[in-house]
Formats: C-alpha cells, structure tokens, sequence
C-alpha cells in the first residue's frame, strides 16, 4: 500500500469531515459529523458502504454484513420486521425454540415443509386445526393413530376406510346406519350376538 492522504475539514456549519484517500487501493474513507448525524463510508471501485448514525437511529446500508459473536440477543418493545427478498436461512446446532405469548402465523405462497430427523410434536393446548385444498397424513415405518375424546370422521361427498383387514369396534353400542342403501357384502358374512334382530 502506497501513501495515504489524510485530510481533516472544520466547519462551523458543515461540521468536521475527515477523509482518507487510498489511491494505490482506490478506496476513499470518510467521517462526517455534522451535527445531526455521523456518517461513516467506504468506497471503492465497485461497492461503497455507509453507517449513519442519528440520535434515534442507525442506518447500516452495505453489500455484506456479518457479525461473528458468543451471544447475540435482539429486542425491540413495538412492531419488527425481518425481510429478505432471497432465500432466508435460519440454522442451529443446537436446540431452537420458536415461542410467542399472542397469536404465530406460518404461510407461504408455495410448498412449506417441516422436516426432523428425531420426533416431531405439534401442540395445542386448546384447539388446534389442519386444513388444506388436499390433505394426506402416512405413516411410513408403522402405526397412524389418531385419538380424542370423540372422533369424527366425515366427508361432504364420500367416506373411505380401506385396509388388508379393516375393523370397527366399540366398548359401548356401535351404529351403522344410512339414510339411502346401506350393503354389507364379502365372500363369507357373518352376523351373530346373543341378541340378533334383522328388520
């Protein structure tokens, strides 16, 4: 690195500017404060970034920002906002933990996936709802269960229950019933119980 020019400017209405010029670099730095604000910059040949600091904010505008920390903690008492208009990435190696004491919203435009490679648990200690334009639950190693304190199950055109070998038991009264044909059909049929009434 060649000579640098240092330069420092007072001015009782400009404020003090203080420059530094790289020419071998091409890189010029300045600090200007004037007042109201401090305005650190760095340019180059291609890319300049700026800090402006106010009495009630900080501006970092720059191509790469990057802190590299032991802890990091963020809080803001009203409305934040996280934007980026790429792909946003969030990781750790440890656990991570996504808490809010009113109202979570998760959405997307396209395809959301939660993926683990241990267990997952989602849960609700009040009502909790799933709804889609489709909607598929499978289990692919072993048992799909679904419980409560009452089941329901309902289709607004059809309702299917398909398996190698289906059953539907109850530890109280069961009732099957139809407003239209009701069939009950296999290759042998039985119907038995110490009481049996058809018709």
């Amino acid at each position: 690195m060649g000579t640098l020019v240092c330069k420092i400017e007072l001015d009782k209405t400009k404020g003090i500017t203080v420059t530094v010029e790289n020419a071998d670099g091409q890189i010029t730095q300045t600090l200007t404060m004037d007042g109201t604000s401090i305005t650190t910059k760095v340019a180059g040949q291609s890319d300049t970034s700026t800090i402006v600091q106010k009495a009630d904010s900080i501006v970092v505008t720059v191509k790469d920002f990057t802190l590299d920390t032991e802890t990091i903690t963020l809080k803001s008492s009203k409305a934040s906002q996280w934007t980026s208009q790429d792909t946003l990435k969030v990781t750790s190696t440890q656990d991570m933990t996504l808490t809010s004491s009113a109202k979570l919203t998760q959405s997307a435009t396209q395809d959301a996936k939660l993926t683990s490679s241990a267990n997952v648990t989602v849960e609700a200690t009040s009502a909790f709802k799933a709804s889609g334009m489709t909607a598929a639950m499978s289990a692919s190693g072993g048992e799909a269960k679904v419980e409560g304190m009452t089941l329901k199950l309902s289709g607004q055109t059809n309702a299917e229950m398909a398996g190698a070998m289906a059953k539907v038991s109850a530890q109280g009264s069961l009732t099957l019933e139809s407003t239209g044909l009701a069939k009950l059909q296999g290759n042998m049929t039985t119907v038995g119980g110490s009481l049996v009434k058809l018709g």
